[in-house]
């Protein structure tokens, strides 16, 4: 790498990805007041479940179709890009819960009165859209930054009106 081409993973040859401090991300959240901050984690959630979904996408494709095999490499693919160490721990037909130690988007903000790893749920979100079969809503039950031993969240299927 000549500094300009950011980081690379196989699977994703044509995407970019940022090598950026986690206390320089999350200290940008630190900065905002309270609502603005609210906003803001919930921008990055929209915009990763965006983005980060239509990886998934391609890497389910690439897998056949195969959910189990798409949690594998998203499990492997979040360790290399250092989103801590991920583990689907349960899935049924309308739930998928994961487990995330070290999360660094936790460690980079440090004690929160919050859930901070907005950019995990966003991944969630989508992750759990392709293998659910369903438009989710994902939700972070438990950070690290208030004191959980791990991160916890799960992706559960929108309810049909």
């Amino acid at each position: 790498m000549g500094g300009g081409e950011g980081v690379v993973t196989q699977r994703d040859a044509e995407i970019r990805y940022l090598r950026l401090r986690a206390d320089t991300l999350m200290g940008m959240f630190r900065h905002l007041p309270g609502p603005a901050r609210a906003q803001a984690f919930a921008a990055l959630a929209r915009s990763t479940a965006e983005h980060g979904g239509d990886s998934a996408r391609r890497y389910l494709e690439s897998g056949g179709g195969d959910a189990t095999a798409l949690l594998a490499m998203i499990e492997k693919t979040a360790a290399e890009l250092g989103w801590g160490s991920w583990h689907f721990a349960q899935r049924d037909a309308a739930r998928l819960a994961l487990e995330v130690a070290d999360s660094p988007f936790a460690a980079g903000y440090g004690k929160a009165d919050t859930e901070v790893c907005a950019p995990i749920t966003g991944m969630l979100q989508a992750v759990g859209g392709l293998v659910l079969g369903s438009a989710c809503e994902a939700r972070e039950l438990e950070c690290r930054a208030r004191g959980a031993a791990s991160c916890r969240f799960e992706a559960i299927t929108r309810s049909k009106p």
